[in-house]
């Protein structure tokens, strides 16, 4: 505490303890305003004594646990640009992947010269169409502007939610059969 606050308090004490009739009797909020409040963090009050706007509260981080399937497989349902596909996680994979078909049923339809980004698979190269999403949600997390791929016909089944998604969370884990994903 710098010695200007400490005389400050000590002010404050010193009043209080010599006239705290005095200081009641011309109204506790009038005198309060100076010091801090119950629960009041250390910007609210430098906030409140500068006459500025309450700051925001920090947000709590949001988590979703996710359970694997008898292959140790974690498959999921997010909400891609407000629809849901269902979805495989893939640490592996570099960007959100999806089927065209998915891709399609999200509003998004890419032109044959839009396949023109070649991405090495576990089955070989394939020509995708680069896409960035608005968002994906995963049940109470949200992610905005993640780069995806958008595979041709028949070349994947299932969506990969890859590391252009999981790279944006403060931290994701798996231990135990579970996948932990926190943003």
């Amino acid at each position: 505490m710098s010695s200007r606050k400490l005389l400050q308090f000590s002010l404050v004490v010193l009043i209080l303890a010599l006239a705290p009739e005095q200081w009641l009797a011309r109204g506790a909020e009038e005198n309060t305003d100076l010091l801090p409040r119950l629960g009041e963090t250390k910007s609210e009050y430098e906030a409140r004594t500068r006459g500025l706007a309450r700051p925001a509260p920090p947000s709590a981080p949001f988590s979703v646990t996710l359970v694997a399937d008898s292959q140790g497989h974690f498959l999921l349902e997010p909400i891609v640009n407000g629809t849901r596909l269902r979805m495989l996680v893939d640490t592996g994979a570099s960007l959100v992947v999806l089927p065209r078909e998915d891709a399609r049923r999200i509003g998004i339809n890419p032109a044959p010269s839009d396949f023109r980004a070649t991405v090495s698979t576990a089955n070989g190269s394939v020509q995708v169409a680069p896409v960035l999403l608005k968002e994906i949600k995963v049940g109470d997390l949200s992610v905005r502007d993640v780069r995806a791929a958008v595979f041709p016909d028949d070349r994947l089944e299932v969506g990969l939610l890859g590391m252009s998604f999981l790279s944006k969370l403060s931290h994701f884990e798996v231990a135990g059969g579970r996948l932990v994903l926190k943003q």
